[in-house]
């Protein structure tokens, strides 16, 4: 409560404050110093940071509904391919700060993959509160190094179609 608090002051109430007191002054006909546009700059700044933080963060609840989305998905629709190294299938949620990306591999006719996005559009309206963005890729692309070690390589991987539900 005393952090929340905090920074409601800090960053909202404090830089109001001090845009009222300036623009007060300045109507009174009283001209600001440089210290004062130094003072109404940073507070412009505090609370251009603090929208900026809370517009581009994602949140314990995003990712909760990108996992339950991922689960929901996995056992209504049977995925022809299993994740390369696991034993689940290739499907993965990623909470991003506009929307849910979920990354569909193997599904690769156009039938099989509207299949895919009704389903998806049902989790949509019962589970998430942001937009999903399927992405649909041919197949994981992983690397292995001399000591046995595996990274996958993202960028690499063909995308085939992407889609957006609203």
């Amino acid at each position: 409560m005393l952090p929340t608090l905090l920074v409601i002051l800090v960053y909202i109430v404090g830089p109001i404050a001090i845009l009222v007191w300036a623009v007060k002054r300045y109507r009174h006909g009283v001209k600001p110093t440089f210290g004062e546009i130094v003072v109404v700059a940073l507070a412009v700044f505090l609370m251009a940071l603090f929208a900026f933080t809370t517009t581009w963060n994602t949140s314990d609840d995003d990712k909760q509904e990108v996992a339950q989305i991922v689960q929901e998905l996995t056992q209504r629709y049977d995925f022809p391919v299993k994740a390369r190294f696991e034993d689940r299938p290739a499907v993965e949620g990623f909470a991003k700060p506009r929307r849910l990306a979920i990354r569909v591999y193997g599904v690769i006719s156009s039938e099989e993959q509207a299949k895919v996005v009704r389903v998806l559009e049902k989790l949509r309206k019962q589970i998430a509160s942001k937009p999903i963005v399927v992405y649909f890729m041919r197949a994981e692309v992983w690397e292995e190094g001399a000591d046995g070690s595996r990274q996958p390589q993202r960028d690499r991987e063909e995308l085939l179609r992407q889609v957006r539900i609203e």
